[in-house]
Parts: C-alpha cells; structure tokens; sequence
C-alpha cells in the first residue's frame, strides 16, 4: 500500500498542475451533464451508494471489529441496564449524563442503544446498529447537502468518498460515545443550509435541536458547536438568510434542549448536591476530564499547540498505526494519496467563502473545518476526539476533483478509478483475517463468552483477570456484567472500586465476582471457583482441571 499510496500521489499532483496550467479546457460533456442531471440517474446512483454504504457497515457487524471494546461494554452495559430497569449502573434512574467509569460518558449513544436493545434484544448487533444506521444516513445526508450548496457531480463525488471513507466505515461499526457526533453535525448543518435556502422556519428549528442533541455525544461539541454557530451566524445574518424572529426561535429550541446538560454541568463544576426525580437524575461525577483531554495552559502549551498542527498534517498524510479501532495504516481517514486534493479543495472553499459571493455556500463546510481545527490544536489528539474535523475533509477532497473534473475529464476519471481501487484494498485489508485478528486482541475478542460460560457453572466465586492483574484485559468487569446480564442492584449494591474517586474506576469485586487472582489459583481454598484467563495461563494448571477456551482465553475449572 505504502508504494501505491506513493504512485498515486505523484499522479495527482501531476494532474493538478495540468489542470491549473493548461489553458483549454476539457470539462465532461454536455450528454455527461445531462445524465448527472436526470432523476432517473440520480436515484440509481445514490440507491447503489447506500446499498454499498450499508453493505460495508451492516456485514458481520456483530463480528466485526471482534470482541467487545471496554468502552463500548461501559455504554453497553448502561444501555442495556436502563432498557430493562430504568437505571444505570451507578444506580441513577434516567442519568442527564452517566456516570460511568466516573468521569463520564455522553449520554446520547446510550439512549439510542437502550431503544435498539429494547426493541431487538441484547446483542452486540442490537448494540451497533444505531450507529451503523447513523453512517449509512450521513452517506445520504452528505449529498443532499452537497446537492445544496455545490453542483451535482460533487455532491455524487462526495457521498461516493464517504461510503468508501476507511475512518467512516470503521468508526460506524463500533458504539462509541464520540462516533456519533459528526454525523449529527452534519445533520444539523443540512437543515441550517436548507433554512438559508427556502427560509422555512422549520428548517432553522430543526438544526437548531440537532445542534443541542449534538452537545449530549462528546465533550468535542462543546467548543466544535458554539465557535461554528457563531461563524455560520453571522454568515447568514450578513447574507440575510435568516430573521431575528427566527434566529430568536431557534435559541429558545437550543436552549431548551441543552438545559439538562448545564444544569448537570452547574452540578458538577459547582459541586452542587444531586438531582433525584421521577423522570430523570442529574448526578454528580466523580471527577472531570478536562485535564486528560486538553492541553494544560502552561509554558508548553503554545509548543503542543505547533506540535497538534503536525500531528494534524501527519493523520492526513501518512499515519502510522496506534488506533487500529479507528484507522488502518496506509488507508487513513479519506485515503493518504488524496492529500494534494484535500489542500486544493480547502484552497478553493476558503477562496469563495470569503468573497461572500455565490450560491456554492462554502461557508457552511469552511465554518465547520475552522471550529473543528481550532479545537484540535487544543486536546490532547487521538481520532475520537478530532472525528468531528473529518467529513469537511471529505468535503474538500471532493471539492478538489470537481476543480479536475472541470478542467480535465480524462485525469478526473482517473482520479476517481484510484479511489475505487483503493476502496476495495481497504475492504480485503479490513474483512480479512489478519486485522479481525488484531483487533481482537485490542477488543479482547472471547472475553464476554469465557465469562457468560464461567458464570453458568455451578461454582461459588468467578476470578477473571482485569487491568490491574493482567494488563491483556480492560475493563473486564464491565465486558462481563454486560455478557451476563447482571442486574445493575447486584452490582452497585456491592462494588468494591480500587479507588472510589478515581477518573477511571476499576472494580476488585461484586458480588460474587472478582478481579482480583488469587497468588496461587489451584490451592484448595478456590477448588470449588472457576476462573477466566488469559490463554497462556493454561500451563498453571494440571490435569486436575478442567479448561475450555474462547480465542484468547480459557474459563478454568476443577473437575468435581
């Protein structure tokens, strides 16, 4: 991949400077123009698009990634807790925001979970569903919304990019708090352009919810959302797009709709007592985040910020593997090789968003990218926490081959073919063996079944390893109450945490479950147990015992 990521990129460039300096021009004809423009190829197209979309998301959706994040086994768990008993497993009926590890996770992936599994059972299906949905809509959404404010053949381009997008396919086929907050961005500025467009009322309105709905999925959005409302704001009042009657409106639907989530922030910041009702409760964290996800205003922070401005360049660039539940290396977020097109794309959307002139409403995507990089130069960066800068990239990328489709047909077909050849490499890199078994490793693939096998013997204490025992699993407490099905009272009525206060709270024990292995497993104290291990542990143990195994780990038990 690293030579045709190479090949290809020398290509474009090429193409780019043919196109710029070549003075006559080869646009695709006007029998093509037609075509692009009739209803009849616009529904084929876009109808293929999302078969594909949902086919590259939906696919052994349970199976892949394989095993169980601890994050998603955190939400997952809160999910399915509050689906069956209204609670999570702090205990907190309804939480604005759960608690969590301690810290925290954003409540919308939650709910949205909750009502899946309510309707379709407990099930990682039923689990990742909401969000694979969420990424086939985005496909749909991106080209409406490109339909919107560029011309036909760069909304096709760019719903084409994002069906095929390696960070778009990945981050739709596991539940995480942060994935879903993109695609309610998008969501929202589709309804926003729409309002500039028609001046409905409805459309404001509805962008404005979608917005605050936005603020309840990651902590990004809360800088990301307010610098681009206050960009597009001001665009649309110059422009006169929008009312003050409407404008005020939409504040109050805003305002309406994040009220629980400052009223949970007040709680906490303030360190203010608790809310209990019988709808919902706003309950206190055992400690913020903001020290972990942002950079410290110090003497080094002008530095980190320069260094966050690499960092960027090399994601987009070439990204060396650290996050292989985000992104795969020589694949990244939109493809490497279509770097050259991302700055030309960008070059050109600034370009017109500034002279305010137009109907290609640029400013929507620009005011997007600008709010998304500011906040990027400011956390601590990992692909969770930045995803929100990721579709204006498309956006640009497909900017940057309609500037080649305009000028120079034969270049822009080629461009296009690269893309596609390079979707299928990603699609065998990703569906193939190697990475399902990589990724296992990281979502400690066999470790719900080992547990659901262990907790269904008839033994009087189940051991498993977690993070403090042995450092191969993350989480494990949750990944098995979630396999098992543990009622939330058994967990927080019993709990024992290695530190009650911590960001990040591991359990020793509940109930009759622990986390922490005993120094000798086949003394006869623990005869009458069974425990869930790592595979290698096998060799502790002689033929008195008996072991069954789950991938990379063994549910251990002696013979009666």
């Amino acid at each position: 991949m690293v030579y045709f990521n190479y090949i290809s990129m020398g290509l474009i460039c090429v193409f780019i400077l043919i196109a710029a300096l070549v003075k006559k021009k080869r646009p695709f004809s006007e029998r093509f123009d037609r075509l692009i423009e009739s209803r009849r190829f616009e529904i084929i197209f876009i109808a293929v698009v999302l078969i594909i979309s949902a086919a590259l998301r939906l696919i052994a959706l349970s199976d892949l990634p394989a095993g169980m994040n601890q994050d998603e086994a955190s939400i997952g768990y809160d999910s399915w807790a509050i689906a069956n008993y209204g609670v999570d497993r702090n205990g907190y009926h309804n939480p604005v925001y759960p608690v969590a590890w301690g810290a925290g996770h954003g409540p919308f992936y939650m709910y949205a979970a909750s009502l899946f599994i309510k309707i379709l059972g407990n099930s990682l299906f039923a689990y990742r569903l909401p969000q694979a949905l969420l990424g086939v809509l985005s496909v749909l959404v991106l080209y409406l919304l490109l339909k919107k404010t560029t011309n036909r053949f760069t909304a096709y381009t760019g719903a084409l990019l994002l069906a095929v997008a390696p960070w778009h396919i990945i981050s739709s086929r596991w539940g995480l708090d942060a994935n879903p907050a993109p695609f309610l961005i998008l969501f929202a500025l589709y309804f926003f352009v729409k309002g500039c467009q028609d001046k409905k009322t409805w459309s404001y309105l509805l962008s404005a919810a979608l917005f605050s709905l936005s603020l309840y999925t990651y902590a990004s959005t809360y800088i990301v959302v307010p610098i681009m409302l206050v960009i597009l704001l001001i665009y649309a009042l110059v422009r006169r797009y929008i009312t003050l009657k409407q404008l005020l409106l939409s504040g109050v639907v805003c305002i309406v709709i994040a009220v629980p989530l400052a009223m949970f922030w007040i709680i906490n910041l303030f360190k203010l007592p608790e809310i209990h009702t019988a709808l919902f409760s706003v309950p206190r964290l055992t400690a913020l985040r903001s020290n972990s996800v942002f950079l410290s205003l110090d003497k080094d922070f002008l530095s980190n910020v320069i260094k966050n401005i690499g960092s960027l360049f090399s994601l987009l660039f070439s990204y060396p593997v650290r996050e292989l539940h985000n992104i795969i290396d020589g694949f990244n977020i939109v493809y490497v090789f279509t770097f050259p097109l991302l700055l030309l794309g960008g070059f050109l959307s600034f370009k017109r968003a500034v002279k305010l002139k137009g109907e290609h409403f640029d400013f929507a995507m620009c005011a997007w990218f600008t709010a998304a990089f500011l906040f990027s130069l400011i956390v601590h960066q990992n692909i969770n926490r930045i995803n929100v800068l990721f579709i204006p990239v498309v956006y640009f990328v497909a900017v940057g081959i309609n500037f080649l489709a305009n000028r120079q047909r034969e270049l822009c077909a080629v461009v296009l073919c690269l893309i596609m050849a390079a979707s299928g490499l990603f699609v065998h890199t990703y569906f193939g063996t190697g990475y399902r078994q990589q990724i296992g490793q990281q979502f400690m693939h066999g470790f719900g079944e080992a547990a659901r096998y262990a907790d269904s013997l008839d033994r009087n204490t189940v051991y498993c390893a977690d993070l403090y025992t042995d450092g191969r699993v993350n989480g494990g407490y949750l990944v098995l109450m979630y396999y098992c099905g543990v009622e939330p009272s058994r967990f927080y009525s019993t709990v024992q945490y290695y530190n009650d206060t911590a960001e990040f709270r591991f359990a020793k024990s509940f109930d009759r479950y622990q986390f922490v292995l005993p120094q000798d497993m086949t003394a006869d104290a623990y005869k009458d147990d069974v425990f869930v291990l790592p595979a290698d542990y096998a060799s502790r143990f002689d033929s008195r015992y008996n072991i069954e195994r789950f991938d990379s780990f063994i549910v251990v038990s002696r013979a009666k």
